[in-house]
């Protein structure tokens, strides 16, 4: 046995039994319980095709190391260590290759077998034989009939990939023309939405400084955009104070005093229009008049929110045109005064007037009757109007109501508080018996009265003349302010919260109109 492997171990070894050609003991064991381990030793031990194994097979102890084995009391009895996989020759390490499977001789296989004699008789078999051993040289060893079916599936393979193909082509063409089809409608669409923008109704599309003044009572965009400018909305209109319905009924919920911040918890919907297109649209409503439900349908906006936003930004208009100081020194007004002043009345500080704005009628008898006018024999509003020689508007009061008289007026609307020089003087109407109320120093100039005569006398109709050519612009400075054409309807009940804040805000915008004087 030695140098030599054995073919089986039970009966290819001389002194079997006893002991080897060295005078050592041979022992024999038997093949593991363990099935791991004992498939390890079938592999080892499995390389004759004609060997078989059988749980009789033992091997003896000469292919093991004697480090693997050890020996029982008295030296007689041999045993394996666990797990013991070492032989002392190369055997084997990996299992004998299984054999092909035998052909299979169905009836599906006789038929293929016949349609591939025909084909071979016909020349097919030559060339393909041929083309597949050249191509592949294992093709040798493997059966024809294997080969011609596997070209036929690949074959059918490829004739499958060539449809799919052919469809995914077709696929691509339809999807080609549909996206063409796409292309066009969306070219047309664009087309259409940019005519549709140069129909909108918006400041973009206000050409002409006729427009403009139009709609808004600017002379031009610079100019509107110019008062924006020093409004300052903020970009997204971060500066105004949302008006919701809910603040004109509790304030102190909204508002904090003491912080002088606003303590909104909700941030609310984002705006529908930039805060361009919100002052366009109050200048509309102010300037035109147009009613709320007119400006949702051109911005494409709810009347709500048109009213929301209308009221925002007036009183936000308010606050920024309060802080301007519009009353002017006497240098101020020296420098800018006509020559028909310069003639006649060099000394005139302002020029006063009322006028009367008319509104609904309320539901209480009470404030009906104080909001009544004799003069305009309805409900109104009074306001007073001051402007310097130069035609600007310098002081513009609160509205009251329609039956207070002008002198009452003079003395609550805060116009004596403001700062008089020596030897100014005030022109005025009829109406303004306030020479006792006027600083020291100033004078009152009003046409003088009939009194008990007839007749006037010669010089105090030219007086009144004087007078009524240069008190007519202060007639021409309310018109300018009427021409806001909100004040051409009856002013609704609804409005009244804001009613000063509108009035005052058609009075600072006057002054940035074309002056009345040139």
């Amino acid at each position: 046995m030695s140098g030599e492997r054995a073919k089986n171990p039970v009966s290819k070894h001389e002194n079997e039994g006893t002991v080897d050609p060295e005078g050592n003991r041979v022992g024999f064991f038997g093949l593991p319980k363990d099935q791991n381990l004992r498939q390890e030793w079938l592999v080892k031990i499995d390389d004759d095709p004609h060997f078989k194994l059988t749980d009789a097979t033992k091997v003896c102890s000469l292919h093991f190391n004697p480090s693997d084995m050890k020996t029982g009391i008295g030296g007689r009895k041999m045993a394996l260590c666990k797990g013991v996989c070492s032989f002392r020759f190369p055997w084997r390490t990996s299992p004998r290759k299984r054999h092909p499977p035998t052909l299979r001789t169905t009836e599906a296989h006789r038929s293929k077998k016949r349609r591939l004699d025909e084909s071979l008789s016909q020349g097919s078999e030559r060339d393909l034989s041929v083309s597949f051993s050249e191509s592949n040289p294992e093709s040798s060893r493997t059966s024809p009939i294997e080969t011609i079916e596997e070209i036929q599936e690949s074959l059918a393979l490829c004739e499958s990939l060539k449809h799919q193909l052919l469809q995914a082509q077709a696929e691509i063409a339809r999807l080609n023309e549909q996206t063409r089809l796409l292309k066009e409608k969306l070219e047309k669409i664009e087309l259409q939405n940019e005519d549709l923008k140069s129909r909108r109704f918006c400041l973009e599309n206000m050409t002409e400084d006729d427009s403009i003044s139009f709609y808004t009572g600017f002379p031009n965009v610079e100019t509107f955009q110019a008062t924006l400018t020093y409004l300052n909305p903020g970009q997204h209109g971060e500066n105004i104070r949302s008006w919701r319905s809910s603040d004109s009924k509790d304030e102190k919920s909204h508002y904090d005093e003491d912080n002088h911040q606003n303590t909104r918890s909700k941030r609310g919907r984002n705006r529908t229009l930039n805060p361009q297109e919100e002052f366009f649209l109050v200048m509309c409503r102010l300037r035109q008049g147009f009613h709320g439900q007119h400006l949702a349908f051109l911005f494409g906006i709810s009347q709500s929110t048109v009213s929301r936003i209308f009221i925002s930004w007036i009183n936000f208009m308010y606050l920024c045109f309060g802080t301007i100081n519009i009353w002017p020194t006497r240098d101020e007004i020296d420098k800018t005064m006509p020559d028909d002043f310069k003639a006649k009345y060099p000394k005139t500080r302002v020029i006063l007037d009322c006028t009367e704005l008319k509104c609904q009628m309320p539901s209480s008898l009470l404030l009906n009757s104080r909001l009544f006018s004799s003069y305009k024999n309805h409900t109104t509003v009074k306001g007073l109007v001051g402007i310097a020689p130069s035609g600007a508007i310098t002081f513009l009061s609160e509205l009251y109501s329609g039956s207070i008289s002008d002198r009452e007026i003079v003395e609550r609307c805060g116009i004596l508080d403001l700062t008089f020089n020596d030897s100014d003087d005030v022109m005025a109407d009829k109406g303004f018996t306030i020479e006792d109320l006027l600083p020291l120093g100033v004078s009152l100039n009003i046409p003088p009265f009939l009194g008990r005569s007839d007749q006037m006398p010669p010089e105090d109709v030219v007086k009144t003349q004087c007078i009524a050519a240069l008190r007519i612009h202060v007639e021409r400075a309310i018109n300018k302010i009427k021409n806001f054409h909100i004040w051409d309807r009856v002013i609704p009940l609804s409005l009244f919260p804001v009613v000063n804040q509108m009035w005052t805000v058609c009075g600072f915008l006057c002054n940035v109109q074309d002056p009345i004087l040139s």
